[in-house]
């Protein structure tokens, strides 16, 4: 066992959204008590935090049922050395974000030792997967919520949950503006501008991009005048995916989205991105058959995209698996962009998702109800 008179904390982001909010988060945590120190899962933002990392974010990153078990071993292999680190270090206290599947279990390991669990981003449950519920309720004693509705769905449960706000709120407004953008990439202002967010997963990317590419030149045949960027996230290629030479934009991905008069988006948190930004879409995500054919028979919700589980209804259409074509896809975001009424109606309900979503200072108000548990 490490003796040190700092506080040490398990910190466990298995994905890039972790990774961004984890990072807010221990940065406002040690602004409030510097003598706290990080150690587990995490990417380049908990990195440069100063979270000493087990392993790198980007190895985790799995996608559905067939990858999760052709990455059991090396997943494995890392719950296992997490593992030995928590016996060897003794940790005030775990912080997981997200990712259930593998922070459920290390919560379990956590509860054995008798080490305090916080999850921050409290895991979708309410949409599958429901009586993971039950392994919250035993071996949680701290769960952070950002979406609104969370918190009374975890009531109803008798589990206690704290709603603090999404952390995208305290985005701050981008360096450049929106001309400037538009004169980067070449674009005409008086032309429709399409964003492509095929996601951030290079599996996504590769199931994506090229459905995204086809329903934009559906789009042109149907004598629409558009020009169109790809929000490139970081970590994927697109080699491999035939994009046509559009426009690419990688140093900020977001600025594609928040700039555009449209887009199509993979389901995730780049659609609930669109709704903050103003941007209507078109939701579309692909899965393979295998996970497809199990997704559907357990999912608990109407809808899979975030916009339209927070308004209770259809603000962005989805289009999921064999629904996903260019011709759905363009005829869908012809109809967005094309019917005034429906446009009325997109912007109503993106204001309402706005609303609904707090105030700014989200990283701010979870690090606090933390170090409470801390002092």
């Amino acid at each position: 066992m490490v003796f040190t008179n700092k506080k040490t904390i398990l910190i466990v982001a298995g994905e890039e959204s972790g990774d961004l909010h984890g990072s807010s988060l221990v940065g406002e945590m040690d602004q409030r008590m510097p003598e706290l120190s990080f150690f587990g899962v995490g990417g380049d933002r908990l990195q440069d935090g100063g979270v000493e990392t087990i392993e790198h974010t980007d190895n985790m990153a799995v996608m559905g049922f067939s990858e999760v078990v052709s990455k059991y071993r090396f997943l494995r292999k890392v719950f296992q050395n997490i593992v030995k680190e928590i016996d060897r270090r003794n940790p005030e206290r775990a912080i997981l974000i997200d990712y259930p599947g593998f922070n459920l279990r290390l919560a379990k390991k956590l509860k054995e030792r008798g080490i305090p669990v916080t999850y921050f981003i409290s895991p979708q449950v309410w949409a599958w997967k429901e009586k993971r519920v039950e392994v919250i309720r035993e071996c949680v004693d701290q769960l952070i919520c950002i979406f609104p509705f969370e918190e009374a769905w975890y009531a109803k449960r008798g589990v206690d949950a704290t709603f603090v706000g999404h952390p995208f709120m305290d985005m701050p407004e981008p360096e450049i503006s929106r001309e400037e953008f538009l004169q980067q990439h070449k674009f005409d202002p008086d032309r429709t501008t399409i964003a492509l967010m095929p996601g951030s997963r290079q599996q996504e990317v590769n199931r994506h991009l090229s459905v995204m590419v086809k329903s934009l030149f559906n789009l042109r045949q149907r004598g629409m005048n558009l020009q169109a960027v790809i929000g490139k996230a970081p970590g994927v290629n697109l080699r491999g995916v035939n994009h046509h030479g559009l426009s690419i934009e990688e140093a900020n991905p977001q600025l594609a989205l928040r700039f555009a008069d449209g887009a199509v988006v993979a389901s995730g948190t780049i659609s609930f991105e669109a709704a903050l930004y103003n941007t209507p879409s078109v939701v579309i995500y692909k899965l393979s058959p295998f996970t497809w054919f199990f997704a559907k028979r357990i999912a608990k919700v109407k809808h899979v995209s975030m916009p339209n589980l927070i308004a209770g209804r259809e603000l962005f259409p989805e289009l999921l698996q064999e629904k996903a074509t260019p011709e759905l896809v363009a005829a869908n975001l012809q109809h967005l962009l094309a019917d005034e009424e429906k446009q009325d109606e997109i912007y109503s309900g993106m204001a309402e998702v706005q609303n609904a979503m707090g105030e700014p200072g989200a990283a701010k108000r979870a690090a606090k109800l933390i170090l409470q548990k801390l002092e």
